[in-house]
């Protein structure tokens, strides 16, 4: 008799193997724990101390300690990851992974690519993206084109949003207001049946800001940002073998911000981001297979008020499977197809992949992978990647890890037809990328350390001209690397302690340093809980040696939270940013927050 409980958490598993969903978990600033299911870093569940390349897990309890409004604040806690901005809310941004930019990251939300076409270098706006439906965000670090095409040559992020708990009807809800006339809110409803499950989450965000460009004893004006985004996903078990689910979500936004430089010149554009995927997934083979089918669609709107209008869309459909042979030995293999269209230009960019991967663990200590992937563009023809990796586990409580992996990214649409910036000759930017770590737990695992180094190699980098604002392949391998090293510290059951710091040289191929990326990156925090319903968080953060038109001066950021328990249903907040009242820049000439407080409360019930 087939046991219908087994069947259904197998088939649960393999809904979160294909849209990239899995368990809450990890702390933190630090690699992943060795005891975790982590899925993004070989598209199945996988512990996480058999995986080779370097991971990172937030959890929702993480997001709401560091007191985040957008996951770009809060990813840039982490060892590697450094964030630019033209300004402050919802202004032009850059996350940089290991000192490679935006458009060489992959970013999902829950497993849809929300990287905008009609980008001039296609990448994921996350200035738009608010943490409040966000329930888990996994982070890989390397080249990972060989498992998710082009682009993913510095990493993948994939951001995962609050699903239903199993026979629970839930609301929650948050209001916060504070500096610069800033108010944040949001109200979510999740409700879980045998069958079937549903999670809605609406959020709203606006702020009148300050002016993005640095005044200089200029008249200046405040640039403001608004935001509404709205959330759904769910699932419905239409047998005990078979399952189907969707995700959408969407964003509607209007950013001011300061054109030609000038501090006084009030320019906005309105943003919309409009993404969905259904799909359907089903186990056989005696339940060791899982077959996943998907189509997911994508819109992105960019209107600014000087009358330039950027707009693009994708569909993309996707087959993935995932074979467990045994014991050792497990493969995954699938095919995606993707078109893309521009407004305003007649070609369309089609891709088409396939991939196969096999994780084999030989005896209990040694887990590998390998995998390979071919690309066909319609521009370029084929194109193959591969990956391989290696963990190993020396000791309890140590654990040694590498990767090596090659990829390309090619040319936007953009870049190759935008009738004044484009060049239709450009060839496709190729990489190769390696990584070596050891992570080792001490003293009954309270305390952890991490330690990778990390080398990246890129081939005929596509700039921008700042000159001609036109684009340009430099001949050349341009080079990114450092070291990470992060520790967490469990003191006692009420505090804990924990640290990051990054090193990136980043060079491109005339060895000068590339712009942005800071050259050492510090953070620190510390968790206190003095009474149980009292919770204190502090952390700080030192960046220095950003080359932007000369190097920016170092910095040193301060932030603490504060919240209050007052019952199981409602808690109570303060939190303070950059308490220093340091005045710096990330980019040059752009501003950034001064001292800035906020108070809120959140409730669920």
């Amino acid at each position: 008799m087939r046991n219908t409980s087994r069947t259904s958490a197998i088939l649960k598993s393999g809904l979160a193997f294909s849209t990239l969903l899995c368990f809450p978990q990890t702390s933190f600033a630090n690699e992943t724990d060795l005891d975790d299911i982590i899925i993004i870093a070989t598209r199945m569940e996988t512990e996480a101390g058999k995986v080779g390349s370097t991971t990172h897990v937030v959890t929702e309890e993480d997001l709401k300690e560091g007191g985040a409004t957008f996951v770009s604040e809060y990813l840039t806690k982490l060892p590697g990851i450094s964030f630019s901005q033209n300004g402050g809310a919802g202004k032009a941004s850059s996350l940089r992974m290991r000192g490679l930019s935006n458009y060489y990251i992959k970013v999902f939300v829950d497993g849809i690519d929300i990287s905008d076409p009609s980008s001039p270098q296609v990448e994921a706006r996350l200035e738009h993206m608010l943490v409040n439906d966000v329930e888990r965000i996994e982070i890989l670090k390397g080249s990972q084109s060989a498992l998710y095409g082009g682009q993913a040559v510095g990493g993948v992020i994939n951001i995962i949003t609050k699903s239903a708990e199993p026979g629970l009807v839930k609301h929650s809800g948050m209001f916060e207001a504070g500096s610069y006339g800033t108010v944040n809110a949001s109200y979510g409803f999740k409700a879980a049946a045998e069958m079937a499950d549903i999670a809605v989450n609406i959020q709203r965000f606006q702020t009148d800001g300050f002016s993005a460009v640095s005044p200089n004893g200029r008249p200046a004006d405040d640039d403001g940002y608004e935001n509404t985004t709205l959330s759904a996903k769910g699932s419905f078990d239409a047998t005990e073998s078979f399952n189907l689910y969707f995700s959408a979500r969407s964003v509607e936004g209007t950013s001011e911000y300061d054109g030609g430089n000038d501090p006084a010149a009030n320019k906005e554009v309105d943003v919309t981001q409009h993404f969905g995927k259904v799909g359907a997934n089903y186990l056989w083979l005696d339940e060791s297979m899982t077959t996943d089918a998907s189509v997911q669609l994508s819109d992105f709107t960019r209107d600014y008020s000087s009358g330039y209008l950027a707009k693009g869309n994708r569909i993309k459909l996707e087959l993935l499977n995932d074979w467990d042979a045994g014991e050792s030995f497990r493969l995954n293999f699938g095919g995606d197809w993707s078109r893309e269209n521009v407004k305003g230009q007649d070609q369309v960019i089609d891709v088409a992949g396939g991939f196969v991967q096999a994780l084999w663990n030989p005896v209990e200590a040694l887990n590998v992978s390998g995998s390979v992937r071919l690309d066909e563009h319609n521009a370029y023809g084929s194109y193959l990647t591969g990956r391989g990796t290696l963990s190993y586990q020396v000791s309890e409580g140590m654990r040694f890890r590498s990767s090596l992996g090659n990829g390309f990214r090619a040319p936007s649409s953009y870049e190759l037809y935008d009738s004044y910036s484009g060049n239709p000759d450009f060839e496709p930017e190729t990489s190769i990328s390696y990584d070596i770590g050891i992570d080792q737990d001490l003293f009954d695992d309270r305390v952890s350390l991490s330690f990778s180094y990390f080398h990246i190699l890129t081939n005929d980098l596509i700039i921008n001209d700042p000159a001609t604002y036109k684009y340009e392949q430099i001949a050349g391998t341009s080079r990114s690397q450092g070291a990470e090293v992060s520790a967490v510290w469990d003191f006692s059951a009420n505090l804990s302690f924990n640290g990051a710091y990054t090193y990136t040289w980043a060079v491109g191929p005339d060895r000068k340093r590339l712009e942005r990326v800071p050259l050492h990156d510090v953070n620190l925090g510390m968790a206190y809980k003095p009474i149980d319903v009292l919770a204190l968080n502090l952390d700080a953060s030192y960046v220095s040696g950003i080359e932007d038109e000369g190097e920016l001066d170092a910095f040193l950021l301060v932030n603490v939270k504060a919240s209050y328990q007052h019952n199981e249903n409602l808690t109570f907040y303060v939190r303070g940013e950059n308490l220093l009242d340091q005045d710096y820049e990330r980019i040059d000439n752009y501003q950034t927050p001064g001292l800035s407080v906020y108070a809120g409360l959140s409730a669920s019930f």
